[in-house]
């Protein structure tokens, strides 16, 4: 053997429980059942144990399986890929890998061996598998375009359901527009045409020509504006002269780098004003001005209330002096010996009397002895007032003359203020033009001579023509292959006799032999032609791979060939069940055409995924490695396993 096939593939549940489906390699495996059983699950695990991002194994896996592990084998050498599977979302990034002689699958998920993490397990996959390595670690580490990875295999290993009779995708996952574009950049190296390091190389020229080209175009137009150059930059040094900015041109003979030299000092230097700084004198003077103003209003609003209240105060002083004057008069009375002031008599009306008489009199001396008090200080707060208002009004009157002078200063500065403004013109044209159209007349500083240097060397590695070449050499042969495949196979009008054209774009297209109409994989039409031309192109690639040696594995897992003849889904198809003696010829004919193309092909191993179940024939029965029948109750993952924790 070869090349490498599946020997086994295991499932592993709760209580250290095992499902492992054996494979012959280098031959046609079948399994057959009904639908449910969980067949189309195998494309999945193997998908999933090459490293894809996400794990595509249906819910009743994921419910009672935790792991799954792939067991590869070419001739002496094996290699175990397992991984752990999620319960749900995308897969684990944990896998295990292990190379080496005559390897078996473990017993139990937690004796697998070799945990790393994806990437690393892809990388050694792919080593194992001969995809070879760049060498360089920085390009291996990330997802460079054309750079084959074991995740551009899938396509020429796996023929499924959506792929094997549909008329607009040609091969698997060339429905999912996230992987068009690497199948479409490695195709070339899997067909023989590059390696690796031209795949490099090529990306590298690519680059390299761009920028050979961009400095081709800038050496162009810096010759066809070098003169504009010179022109603009002594438009504006004659503007700068004009306004006093320098004190005379430069020599005529001058270099476009002197003037821009020039230039460059001339908005460096800027300009001096005085402006600003009588600007920023004037601003705080204004403030001051301004607070004068409500401090002076404030001080005076508080002496007319000052005034207003010594008036008060004397009106009543008049008052209570008058009323003082008017109670001195009963003092002559004898008011402490008890006796009435009015009858003399000794009696309590009159000692009342007379307690009232020196309480008033008492009240009217406290009085006139408060307005005593109260008026000097009303007097001095008032003096105060004057001259706080008497300052302030002072500092008003030297701020206002100071705003004076300078508005003088600026009246009389302003037949120089438009020179000034006329200056700062002339400078903001100059940083403009040194800030944008200057920097366009910089010159390269990469040598195109050395950057054509190594143009030159690449183009001797990568052979542009040589790859094209041996790019359609392949085509031509998987073109010739499918031809002769596809008459071994049941067709219908227009795909009988047909010649079939492949390109790596990759696109496929049929000639017909009567007027040799070229049609495209739409126009062709018929499950019955779409299965044949799957099939057809699916072996011719892997004949392909066989004759180059490419680093591909020799394994097709074909999804249901019995598409075209039986209704979808059902338990497991009889060859008698077929309605037409005709489906039955095709369908025979297809499993004829699966066995001998498999027994010619050194190191290529076939697993059919089928509903049918052909007892009459004996290769056929005999390549059956699992039959999954509602009778037997058999599936891939046994019903008695218990759900995952």
């Amino acid at each position: 053997m070869s090349r490498w096939n599946v020997l086994k593939i295991a499932f592993y549940g709760a209580d250290n429980r095992c499902r492992e489906i054996e494979f012959d390699p280098d031959k046609v495996n079948v399994i057959t059942g009904a639908s449910g059983t969980g067949k189309s699950a195998i494309i999945d695990a193997i998908d999933y144990c090459l490293g894809s991002k996400s794990c595509g194994l249906p819910f009743f896996v994921r419910r009672h399986a935790e792991a799954v592990a792939v067991h590869w084998v070419m001739g002496d050498s094996h290699l175990i890929v397992g991984r752990k599977i999620p319960k749900a979302g995308s897969g684990t990034d944990q896998m295990f890998v292990k190379t080496g002689r005559n390897l078996s699958l473990p017993a139990t998920s937690a004796d697998l061996e070799g945990p790393t993490n994806r990437e690393t397990a892809r990388a050694m996959i792919e080593k194992t598998f001969g995809i070879a390595d760049t060498g360089d670690p920085i390009v291996a580490a990330k997802s460079e375009k054309g750079r084959a990875t074991i995740r551009d295999v899938t396509p020429y290993l796996f023929l499924s359901g959506d792929v094997i009779i549909s008329k607009v995708t040609l091969l698997h996952d060339l429905n999912r527009a996230e992987k068009v574009r690497d199948i479409k950049a490695t195709m070339p190296y899997f067909l023989g045409a590059v390696d690796q390091q031209s795949v490099l190389a090529g990306r590298k020229l690519r680059q390299l020509e761009a920028a050979l080209g961009r400095i081709e175009r800038e050496a162009k137009f810096q010759e066809r504006s070098q003169s504009l150059l010179t022109q603009r930059s002594l438009a504006l040094l004659t503007q700068a002269e004009g306004v006093g900015l320098i004190a005379e041109m430069p020599s005529p003979d001058a270099s476009d780098q002197t003037l821009l030299k020039q230039l460059k000092d001339i908005a460096d230097v800027g300009l001096s004003t005085t402006g600003a700084a009588d600007s920023d004198q004037r601003a705080p003077l204004e403030e001051e001005r301004r607070e004068l103003v409500t401090e002076l209003q404030t001080l005076r609003e508080k002496r007319q209330v000052l005034k207003r209240t010594i008036r008060e105060a004397s009106g009543y002083e008049t008052a209570v002096s008058g009323q003082s004057h008017k109670l001195k008069l009963v003092e002559h009375l004898r008011l402490d010996d008890g006796r009435c002031p009015v009858c003399d008599a000794e009696n309590d009306a009159g000692r009342v009397m007379a307690e009232q008489i020196r309480n008033s009199l008492t009240i009217v001396a406290e009085e006139v002895l408060s307005v005593d008090v109260m008026r000097p200080r009303l007097i001095d707060h008032s003096g105060h007032i004057e001259n706080e208002i008497g300052s302030k009004s002072g500092r008003l009157r030297e701020v206002e003359a100071q705003l004076s002078g300078l508005v003088r200063m600026e009246e009389e500065s302003a037949s120089a203020g438009s020179s000034l403004q006329q200056r700062a013109r002339v400078v903001g044209r100059i940083d403009q033009f040194l800030d944008t159209t200057a920097k366009d007349f910089v010159a390269s500083s990469t040598n195109a001579a050395t950057l054509q240097s190594e143009i030159d060397k690449l183009r001797d590695q990568v052979d542009p023509q040589a790859r094209r070449d041996r790019l359609r050499d392949a085509e031509n042969m998987v073109s010739n292959f499918a031809t002769d495949m596809l008459a071994d196979l049941p067709t219908e009008v227009p795909a009988t006799n047909a010649r079939v054209v492949f390109s790596s774009t990759p696109n496929l297209s049929l000639i017909e032999p009567e007027r040799r109409a070229v049609l495209s994989l739409t126009e062709i039409g018929s499950d019955q032609n779409y299965l044949a031309i799957h099939l057809a192109l699916s072996f011719s690639l892997q004949k392909l791979f066989e004759t180059i040696r490419a680093p591909v594995p020799g394994l097709l897992v074909i999804d249901q060939i019995s598409r075209p003849y039986y209704p979808a889904g059902g338990d497991e198809k009889r060859l008698e069940e077929m309605e037409k003696d005709d489906d039955k010829a095709a369908m025979q004919k297809i499993v004829r055409f699966l066995f001998e193309e498999t027994a010619r092909r050194a190191g290529l191993q076939v697993i059919l995924i089928e509903h049918a179940y052909l007892e009459e024939d004996p290769a056929y029965v005999a390549a059956v490695k699992g039959r999954w029948t509602k009778s037997t109750g058999e599936k891939l993952i046994p019903s008695d396993w218990p759900a995952r924790d």
